[in-house]
C-alpha cells in the first residue's frame, strides 16, 4: 500500500466539515496485489435518494512538474474506476486537488481534455481547509 498524500488530512478534514462521514481510510480494493485509494465517504441525501458514496484519491501536485502529477492522477483514476466498478458501483470516484492545480494544470487545454474527455471528477479543496469544496464533474 502507498503512503498518504502530504495533503490527506486537509482532505479527509474538509470532507468531515461538509458532512460527509469518512467510512474507510483507506479504501481497500478487491484487487491482486492489494490497491488502494485514499478515502471513503457517504453522506444522507434526500431521504427518497439513500446515500451518497464517493471514493477518493488525494493528489497534492508538489512535483516540479503538474503534467507529471496529472498523468499519474489520469492513470490512477483510470485504473481505481474499473475496480470500483467492479466492487461497488454506486460509488463516485474523485481525486481531490489543491486549488492551486486546479487554477493551474486544470485549466489549461490539456487539463480540461483531462475533465472532459477522460471524465475526471475533481474534488478542489484550498490547503488551508477554510474554503467549501468545489466538485467538478465534466
Amino acid at each position: 500500500m502507498s503512503r498518504k498524500d502530504t495533503l490527506h488530512e486537509t482532505v479527509k478534514t474538509a470532507l468531515i466539515r461538509e458532512g460527509w462521514t469518512i467510512t474507510h481510510d483507506p479504501y481497500l480494493f478487491d484487487s491482486t496485489p492489494q490497491l488502494s485509494t485514499d478515502l471513503g465517504a457517504e453522506r444522507a441525501i434526500a431521504a427518497e435518494r439513500g446515500l451518497e458514496k464517493i471514493a477518493v484519491e488525494v493528489k497534492s501536485f508538489l512535483n516540479v512538474s503538474q503534467v507529471v502529477d496529472l498523468e499519474r492522477a489520469i492513470g490512477q483514476y483510470e485504473l481505481y474506476q474499473h475496480l470500483l466498478q467492479q466492487q461497488e458501483p454506486e460509488r463516485s470516484l474523485y481525486v481531490a486537488v489543491p486549488r492551486y492545480a486546479y487554477e493551474g494544470i486544470f485549466s489549461t487545454p490539456v487539463g480540461q481534455i483531462a475533465i472532459e474527455k477522460i471524465g475526471l471528477k475533481l474534488m478542489v479543496f484550498s490547503i488551508s481547509g477554510e474554503e467549501e469544496l468545489l466538485w467538478t464533474t465534466h
